[in-house]
């Protein structure tokens, strides 16, 4: 228990650190506010704790109608002034929450663009940030909930100063019922937190999956699948299995607090009844008067409000801080691969691969077993190979996707860990057989920024796609999908694949990466990416990935992989005269269905 205590506390000043430090270059003025809130609240219970007593002595004893309209309004105004101020600074203060909500959203996705690509298949990643986003939402509040907590600590410390030197001055026992009460209810509440955090890491992995069950699936984009396939009872049933482990998760923790604040209820009855008794008797002997009994009676009960409010503060700060602290492990987690800071030439590159040998994080087995192989610069090399050769995985290994298991590669000679990761991504302009497109403009979707409209529309005249958008009238304007805009664009799988390979083009990398680039095309559009595959790729280093071996007559060489090796390596002649080889064997079985 001491050690969780401590553990909770070395997260406080981290969250603060990282939370209040970014928020406060970005809105100081929430701060301000907050600040000016705390004493608005300080200032409310004290006005009535002064005034009442005047009035109620006043009503009792000479009854002067000029000073009880004093009193009155007073009391009346100066009440009213502070809820204004306060219902004003709470409206000023929401509006600042839901800002600081989206800023820090937005800072949690941009550090998960720029994290490691294989932290995006890794489930410890996953899990880190799903707790990061929860953890900063639902649990803590973000730097509203916890800046609250904060400032609401120090306010109660001023009211209890007051609270403890009124009650002092007139019933000092009265401090020693109320802090047995606050001893009590902070044992309570302090369970309540430790099995709030327990059912809060229990929960991480179901609500990933509730997320998933309650938005993917509901997606548009497998709105064929679901409908074609009756995929709609399965996806249910695992939804209402997904929910049932997640009440079950919450019944856990409902049974669990039950006892805890069945004591806190009881111990505050049992704190008011001794109060009452205990100022009664002082009113009876006459050490007190009927206005003094109002005070001590407000006093007592707002100390004991406040030191169960300070106590909480404390509790409440340190388990939102438990749950924030996961937005700070994430926005610090560790890269998964390493980072030079040699600069790369702007040229043609030469690519060797010597001895890599690779398996994905997590497992044993190999994926590539010691590839060696060199590309010169501006060479067109063809990929082949069966499914699950290791082709897509060699691309991956290429653009440091992953690092190799074993041996290295060099890119101009030089170990490619060496160079600035940045720079060494800029080198490449790849198209992958599970690329995507963005609910953004045509154009947008090419270029990623301000476009080049001459490029623009030279590149989407190459790709045979200038038909398509003459027809659309916004042009390369026109958005994506129907996600946002009624007048979106549905291109088909086809049109989608030639606007990824214009967004490769458009980069104008020295090296290009086309991954199955026709698999969605049809034969008469698949012959014109090959019929102009010069004129798109020109004097560029390029990887040609795909099934049909037609498109290796284009290549200046052929790598055939088999079994995570390259069991073939030649030119399109050299390996189809091969008797008994892959590449012959392959090029057969698809040639004989044209003859």
């Amino acid at each position: 228990m001491k050690e969780k205590k401590t553990k909770s506390v070395h997260k406080l000043f981290p969250v603060i650190k990282v939370l209040f430090g970014t928020a406060a270059k970005k809105y100081p003025l929430f701060f301000v506010l907050e600040t000016f809130k705390m004493l608005v609240q300080v200032a409310q219970p004290f006005l009535g704790i002064f005034i009442s007593p005047l009035l109620v002595d006043e009503l009792c004893t000479s009854q002067n109608v000029k000073k009880l309209a004093i009193y009155a309004a007073v009391l009346v105004v100066g009440e009213s002034v502070l809820l204004l101020l306060l219902e004003w600074l709470n409206t000023t203060l929401q509006k600042y929450q839901e800002r600081l909500n989206n800023y820090f959203s937005m800072q949690l996705g941009m550090h998960s663009m720029s994290l490691d690509f294989q932290l995006t298949e890794d489930k410890a990643a996953l899990d880190q940030l799903e707790k990061a986003k929860t953890g900063m939402t639902w649990y803590s509040g973000g730097v509203y909930g916890i800046a609250e907590q904060i400032f609401m600590f120090f306010g109660n410390v001023f009211k209890i100063v007051g609270f403890v030197t009124i009650i002092t001055m007139h019933a000092p026992l009265l401090l020693i019922v109320i802090l047995i009460y606050v001893i009590i209810n902070g044992f309570t509440t302090s369970k309540c937190n430790e099995v709030g955090l327990a059912a809060y890491q229990r929960l991480s992995k179901i609500n990933r999956l509730f997320g998933y069950f309650g938005w993917e699936t509901v997606d548009f984009r497998y709105g064929k699948d679901i409908r074609l396939y009756d995929a709609r009872r399965m996806m249910v049933r695992k939804w209402e299995k997904n929910t049932e482990e997640s009440n079950v998760a919450w019944k856990w923790q409902a049974d669990k607090v039950y006892l805890y604040n069945l004591i806190a209820v009881g111990t505050g009855l049992l704190r008011s009844l001794i109060t009452y008794f205990y100022v009664g008797i002082l009113v009876l002997r006459k050490v007190i008067s009927i206005g003094t009994f109002t005070q001590l009676i407000e006093a007592a009960g707002a100390l004991d409000a406040t030191l169960g409010g300070l106590v909480w503060n404390i509790q409440e700060l340190m388990k939102r801080c438990n749950y924030a602290y996961e937005y700070v492990l994430f926005m610090e987690y560790p890269e998964a691969i390493p980072k030079g800071t040699a600069h790369v030439k702007k040229d043609a590159h030469k690519i060797e691969f010597k001895n890599v040998t690779f398996a994905y994080p997590g497992t044993e087995k190999k994926v590539l077993d010691g590839i060696n192989i060199t590309i010169q610069p501006g060479e067109h090399l063809s990929i082949v190979g069966l499914n699950g050769a290791g082709k897509t995985t060699f691309i991956k290994l290429l653009c440091r996707l992953y690092d190799p298991t074993e041996g290295e590669i060099l890119l101009d000679g030089r170990n490619i860990k060496e160079y600035d990761y940045q720079e060494y991504m800029e080198q490449f302009a790849p198209v992958f057989q599970d690329f995507k497109m963005f609910g953004f403009t045509l154009g947008e979707n090419i270029a990623f920024q301000d476009a080049d409209s001459e490029r623009l529309d030279e590149l989407i005249r190459l790709v045979e796609l200038d038909g398509m958008v003459s027809k659309l009238p916004k042009g390369t304007d026109t958005r994506m999908f129907k996600i946002f805009e009624e007048d979106g664009v549905e291109p088909s799988g086809g049109e989608q694949q030639k606007l990824a390979i214009a967004r490769a083009l458009y980069k104008n990398a020295p090296v290009i990466i086309l991954d199955e680039p026709t698999a969605a095309l049809d034969p008469i559009a698949e012959y014109e990416i090959y019929r102009q595959f010069h004129t798109l790729v020109g004097d560029k280093t390029a990887f040609y990935i795909s099934h049909r071996l037609s498109s290796c007559r284009f290549c200046d060489r052929i790598a055939v992989f088999a079994g995570g090796k390259i069991a073939e390596y030649g030119s399109h002649d050299e390996l189809v005269d091969i008797p008994g080889g892959i590449y012959a064997k392959m090029f057969e079985a698809q040639a004989q269905y044209y003859r």
